[in-house]
């Protein structure tokens, strides 16, 4: 029996090193991947949006460090057919024809962005027509409410969505097994949101991260609060906060997300697969995407 139970232990460590992997894809100056993205957006009760868009990674140099990657997102397409509709398209239609560029380690994780006054410039005139005849909160000027996005957009929160995001980029560097966790928590006017990533390393080599959100009425409420502090100067004192946890006490939120990614011969990813569900006070919305190397 103790032989046996040795045996099996041995045999279960095998298994679980055999099943760690490192993406590392193989990058050299001139070197160019071209991926198609399609996604469909549907919510309750209205026609589901699709969006594609291209997107062109070009290895434009090496470093001592690593590579340097410039990214274009070179043609974006939508059959949304009004303002509503438009507003999952826009933020993509808005960096259409931008070059961004990246710094990444040997292993092709990305470490730095650069070109950033570029991307504030599109920014800046997409929150003009997503802002336009809002009605924002009492004390809030849609100029204020501007300049508190506009600060989202800097080099920290663009590496950090690269990582969390789901994008040929977002594994790169990373050594995982089956069981890896990662756990986020997002800054600024969003701090209090976490999410848990979990990955599964397949039996063909291919990895499946799943993502989940979980707020009760009062993490939603802490949310609101921060998010009011941020994009306007008014305090809120514990009665208000008594009164926000009242306005969400029968709200939640809940999004899942699960993508699978494989990859080709050289490391780089050939295509993913991602499918996102978020439910919030009674309404939900879901989104089904898929990301192919031409």
């Amino acid at each position: 029996m103790k032989r046996f139970f040795l045996m099996s232990s041995l045999l279960l460590s095998a298994l679980l090193v055999s099943a760690q992997t490192k993406i590392v894809p193989q990058m050299k100056k001139g070197m160019k991947k071209t991926y198609v993205t399609e996604a469909s957006i549907s919510m309750e009760s209205k026609q589901p949006v699709t969006v594609t868009c291209e997107t062109i990674y070009e290895v434009t140099d090496e470093t001592a460090d690593g590579y340097i990657l410039d990214v274009l997102i070179s043609d974006v397409k939508t059959d949304a057919k009004n303002a509503e509709s438009r507003i999952y398209s826009l933020a993509t239609e808005m960096l259409k024809g931008i070059h961004t560029k990246y710094a990444t380690d040997k292993d092709g994780q990305v470490t730095k962005v650069f070109q950033t006054d570029d991307v504030e410039k599109r920014v800046e005139g997409m929150l003009d027509k997503l802002l336009d005849g809002v009605s924002l909160p009492e004390g809030t000027t849609t100029s204020d409410m501007k300049r508190q996005l506009k600060e989202q957009v800097n080099e920290k929160n663009l590496l950090e969505s690269l990582h969390i995001g789901t994008s040929p980029l977002a594994l790169n560097g990373k050594t995982i097994s089956t069981g890896t966790e990662e756990e986020y928590l997002n800054q600024s006017n969003l701090k209090g949101m976490k999410m848990k990533r979990i990955y599964t390393v397949n039996e063909n080599g291919s990895i499946t991260s799943s993502a989940n959100i979980n707020m009760d009425a009062e993490d939603i409420s802490k949310l609101f609060s921060n998010m009011l502090d941020s994009f306007a100067p008014v305090e809120i004192d514990d009665s208000a906060l008594a009164g926000l946890k009242s306005l969400f006490e029968n709200a939640n939120l809940q999004c899942s997300e699960q993508s699978t990614y494989s990859f080709a011969k050289d490391g780089w990813v050939k295509n993913i697969t991602a499918e996102m569900k978020t439910s919030a006070m009674g309404m939900s919305m879901s989104m089904k995407s898929k990301v192919t190397q031409k």
